[in-house]
């Protein structure tokens, strides 16, 4: 078969189009990858001490080369887990503190999924930003979002409600704050807000129902709340809450439990995200949802509250009257959720007439609780107890003062608390900080309330 002039040219120009991509191909192959990106939501360099870290590459990449490549200096425990092809992201089962110096590195033969590979190892530094706290500023009079510096005092005002702000719940990562805003129906919305109060937005609105009472997911995904059908003042009297959970990228808001007759407030995520706590009013307990496979059980309690996750995810706390006096005392108990087994937490020599909610050390191997040791004592009074139960050391012992809202900061070396006094009607709340290093108390704000750290 004979070609023409002009089917000889083309062919001619198809062979040299061949041959030029094959060698740009070649040479893409030689090239290798390009590095990929550290994403750092705020300032460069910077990130919490909760992480997570964030890669981004510029292609589609094969997965399990990039994991088995990927490492901290110092080492960092965690897990690695892919937003899609392209976006991996760690998150530490320990948290670092701050101003620690590390290093993410990916070594040298990773390849993306078209064969593609990294000629070279990439690295990047990283340091684990100042903590700061949240709290209600001015609560009792006009009550916004304020957050502060406490080694150097620095503090701002987040939010310009007009004191409208009811309660609030910081991310994980510290990158977001999600609050209720009393709106003008005497219902709230819950809006979000980034870590330094910007970009504001309404990510549920209520109208006359009161949505609080908010509770992260431990990647930020997603977030719990309570819904009360009734205006807010009503609610907190006698309203009748269910939980749902609302997609914080699409706004998407579902219930929890789609059970026309089950009521409850109060919810929290286990540590790993994989279930959930809520107040279930109707049977007078703690309802745990397991989120995979939607079954779930009860802890009795008829003290209406929350229950407390141990770090790791096997031991839960709860508050239960007990006893047949006149009147009655709160205590507290442990529910092993492997063996199902329940038993006192306490020690059987430790007095206890009223108990808070205890709050575990991110290591698990402490908890700080707000205890009312005898009848005549006014106010609950912090102790430190380690896991097992016994009392370690009593933090604060003023009588005539309350002591709540405590929390251990990221790290485990500091507690944050809230304190009033019982004796003055008009006492504002003050915010005091105990170093766990030196057993010291510090006062660090005269009038806010309810305090969380931000990593």
């Amino acid at each position: 078969m004979k070609f023409g002039r002009f089917e000889r040219v083309v062919l001619i120009t198809i062979f040299f189009l061949v041959v030029i991509l094959a060698g740009l191909a070649w040479i893409a192959v030689q090239m290798g990858l390009p590095d990929p990106q550290v994403v750092f939501p705020g300032e460069a360099g910077l990130i919490g001490g909760r992480g997570p870290v964030e890669l981004r590459f510029q292609q589609d990449m094969d997965r399990s080369s990039v994991e088995s490549r990927l490492s901290f200096e110092p080492a960092w425990d965690g897990t690695w887990r892919w937003a899609d092809d392209r976006t991996i992201r760690f998150f530490p089962k320990v948290t670092l503190g701050e101003g620690t110096l590390l290093r993410v590195i990916l070594e040298q033969g990773a390849r993306s999924r078209d064969g593609r590979v990294f000629r070279h190892p990439f690295s990047a530094e990283l340091r684990i930003r100042p903590t700061l706290l949240i709290f209600l500023n001015d609560p009792l009079i006009s009550p916004e979002l304020g957050g502060m510096n406490p080694l150097t005092g620095e503090y701002q005002l987040l939010t310009a409600s007009g004191g409208r702000v009811f309660d609030f719940a910081v991310s994980p990562d510290g990158e977001k704050i999600v609050y209720s805003r009393i709106n003008l129906r005497d219902g709230s919305d819950l809006i979000l807000i980034n870590r330094n109060g910007t970009e504001e937005k309404v990510l549920v609105e209520c109208g006359d129902f009161a949505c609080i009472e908010p509770a992260w997911t431990p990647d930020g995904r997603f977030l719990a709340y309570t819904r009360y059908e009734s205006s807010l003042t009503a609610s907190l009297m006698d309203g009748v809450g269910k939980v749902y959970i609302v997609d914080v990228e699409s706004g998407t808001s579902n219930l929890l439990f789609n059970n026309p007759g089950l009521f409850g407030a109060l919810p929290v995520f286990s540590p790993d995200g994989s279930a959930v706590s809520f107040y279930d009013f109707g049977e007078q307990a703690i309802r745990l949802v397991n989120l995979l496979d939607g079954s779930s059980s009860i802890v009795p309690s008829r003290v209406a509250g929350r229950g407390s996750w141990s770090p790791d995810g096997r031991t839960f706390l709860v508050a239960d009257w007990e006893g047949q006096d006149a009147i009655p005392r709160s205590n507290l108990f442990r529910l092993d959720l492997e063996t199902r087994s329940v038993s006192r937490f306490f020690e059987e020599s430790f007095e206890v007439f009223d108990v808070s909610l205890p709050v575990w050390s991110p290591d698990g191997e402490w908890v700080i609780c707000a205890v009312q040791t005898q009848s005549r004592q006014e106010g609950k009074q912090l102790w430190l107890f380690d896991k097992r139960g016994h009392a370690v050391n009593q933090i604060t012992n003023q009588p005539q003062m309350n002591y709540s809202s405590y929390q251990w900061s990221p790290d485990g070396k500091r507690v944050v608390f809230q304190e009033v006094n019982l004796g003055q009607s008009d006492d504002s709340p003050k915010i005091f900080i105990w170093q766990i290093e030196d057993q010291r108390i510090e006062r660090v704000f005269e009038n806010g309330a309810f305090p969380q750290w931000m990593p």
